[in-house]
């Protein structure tokens, strides 16, 4: 709940102004009528005279210009608690515990956060801004006004009241049932939508795409179904409110005109009146129920944002300008406390030395690389960064001095320059040399427009290969004292990965690099290997030690030139 304090918090100033506005354009137009009242019975007795019509006319006026200026505070409130919403949940992933954003399906999350920040919005707007600016006021007037005519009638009014809670409260399990099934359905629906977009290569080659068509076509059946289903009850519900108010107005003007000395004029404001009063509490009664419906939608919203962050992110101890000095003593991890996938693991990595982690895929490489940047937490033993335990760390000032790149190379929608060097000043001159040792000189000399040649949304103007040759050229201008490459080489052919590896390690000598390949052979200038198996370190030494040992490396590397 805090996410969404801070939402309001952000948006207050506006709320209240577009609840005033509100409040005061309700009042005009009831006021107006009995002014309206007075017309009519001067009117009547022959008394009318200009000035309650300039007052009518003024009041008329000053509501319509105020119904328009409402309308800038409005737009303000809808859009931005909608997107402001939004914003919470990726403050969410930034302070996320790892293991709980494992458990989230992309697609699944997708469709939490946007029906989440629709019915957040609406729970505002419709229903708690709604009943302050409109709903409230309108029928507080309403029996104010009714009462000055004729306090009787009031009682009329409150026996509607009930008829009209009675049977919203009828319908309103019925809508939550069939809003909770289309939230379910969307879900499941956006679950498909989102897995089709992001595996065609799988999809299309396995001939899945018909049978994720298929249940698509259901699912949209499904919510379909359900919302018109929702759309019937709610029309029932107004017309059965629309049937109670015309029997009450029958009963008001029959009493009106056998049991009261009533002029002309009162009779038509308590009619007006009277279906101004009813109509907050039917609108209430149908928000009431959206409100209802749409609190499912939040909670599984606030089930996202309440679930674990991880409290190293900002609490520990503040690091700067570490050595880059790793140690694992006796480290242990198991996920969801099954088998561990690493087991009283040691091991060391000097300041400034180059590492590489090998191993069958399960090895607990990957395990590994998460435990050092404290995505994950280890069971046992210590984890020490420069001699300090890395659970007391803060984890925030440690990504300050850590870069991470996987074979995933991120390249955002940008000219080349800004992908390399993002804002800091770097002159052409230094740039075109670090092009030239990760390889993408040649690709330079192509582009039209030199550095600042517009790359497209994800890298799609380049290959797999020069994508990571930039994401590897970024770590020529960072200054993190220990740099983590995951993959980083994979789509490159083995002449260009040779190059860009000797150049990477050459030039980033004042580095601690952690190195995890596949392609054995590119780590010839490491200086020492890891060869992991089953979460434990089996071997360990220089590339050429570990292939005249002819034991599991070598197994590895005869295995590596086979599939490679």
């Amino acid at each position: 709940m805090k996410l969404f304090k801070e939402v309001i918090k952000n948006n207050l100033k506006i709320m209240i102004i577009y609840v005033v506005i509100g409040i005061t354009i309700n009042f005009l137009n009831l006021y107006s009528i009995t002014y309206y009242q007075k017309i009519l019975d001067a009117f009547q007795f022959k008394t009318l005279t200009l000035f309650p019509l300039i007052i009518y006319g003024v009041l008329l006026v000053v509501s319509t210009i105020l119904g328009y200026i409402e309308n800038y505070p409005e737009q303000i409130v809808m859009n931005k608690l909608y997107l402001d919403f939004k914003l919470q949940s990726l403050k969410k992933m930034k302070t996320i515990d790892y293991l709980e954003y494992q458990k989230i399906g992309t697609g699944r999350l997708v469709q939490k956060v946007e029906d989440g920040a629709v019915a957040s919005r609406d729970i505002f707007v419709d229903f708690y801004l709604k009943i302050l600016r409109w709903l409230l006021p309108t029928a507080l007037f309403s029996l104010y006004f009714i009462y000055k005519v004729k306090k009787e009638y009031v009682l009329f009014v409150f026996l509607g009241y009930i008829i009209v809670i009675i049977a919203s409260n009828i319908i309103l399990k019925k809508l939550y049932k069939l809003k909770e099934k289309i939230l379910d359905n969307q879900e499941v629906l956006n679950k498909h939508l989102v897995r089709g977009f992001m595996e065609l290569a799988i999809f299309r080659t396995n001939k899945k795409y018909d049978t994720e068509i298929q249940i698509t076509k259901d699912g949209i059946k499904n919510i379909v179904d359900s919302k018109i289903k929702i759309n019937l009850v709610h029309e029932m519900f107004f017309t059965l409110f629309a049937f109670i108010v015309n029997i009450l107005e029958v009963v008001v003007l029959g009493y009106a005109v056998f049991n009261s000395n009533l002029s002309v004029g009162a009779i038509v404001t308590v009619i007006s009146l009277l279906g101004k009063a009813y109509e907050p509490i039917a609108i209430f009664n149908v928000e009431y129920v959206d409100y209802k419906l749409n609190k499912v939608a939040v909670k599984k919203y606030l089930e996202f944002l309440d679930l674990k962050d991880d409290e190293s992110l900002e609490k520990g101890i503040v690091i700067s300008n570490p050595k880059g000095k790793i140690e694992f003593r006796n480290v242990s991890y198991s996920y969801n406390s099954e088998k561990n996938v690493i087991d009283n693991l040691s091991f060391k990595i000097k300041e400034k030395e180059k590492v590489a982690l090998v191993g069958e895929s399960g090895s607990g490489k990957s395990t590994i690389i998460k435990l050092i940047t404290g995505l994950i937490k280890h069971d046992g033993g210590n984890i020490l960064l420069d001699e300090k335990e890395l659970s007391t760390l803060n984890l925030n000032s440690l990504y300050d001095n850590i870069t991470y790149v996987s074979q995933d190379s991120f390249i955002f929608d940008g000219t080349l320059r800004e992908n390399l060097v993002f804002d800091r000043k770097i002159s052409d001159e230094e740039i075109l040399k670090v092009l030239n040792l990760v390889c993408l000189d040649k690709f330079y000399d192509k582009l039209e427009n030199g550095l600042d040649t517009e790359l497209g949304e994800k890298g799609i103007r380049m290959s797999g290969g020069e994508r990571q040759r930039v994401a590897l050229a970024r770590l020529f201008f960072d200054d993190s004292k220990i740099i983590i490459l995951d993959e980083a080489t994979s789509a490159m052919d083995n002449i260009t990965e040779k190059e860009v590896m000797e150049n990477v390690l050459n030039y980033l000598k004042d580095k601690t690099i952690i190195v995890i390949a596949h392609r054995l052979e590119t780590l010839k200038y490491i200086n020492s290997i890891f060869v992991l198996k089953d979460g434990i370190i089996v071997e360990k030494g220089t590339y050429n030690y570990l292939l005249k040992k002819n034991g599991y490396f070598k197994k590895l590397y005869k295995s590596s030139k086979i599939n490679g």
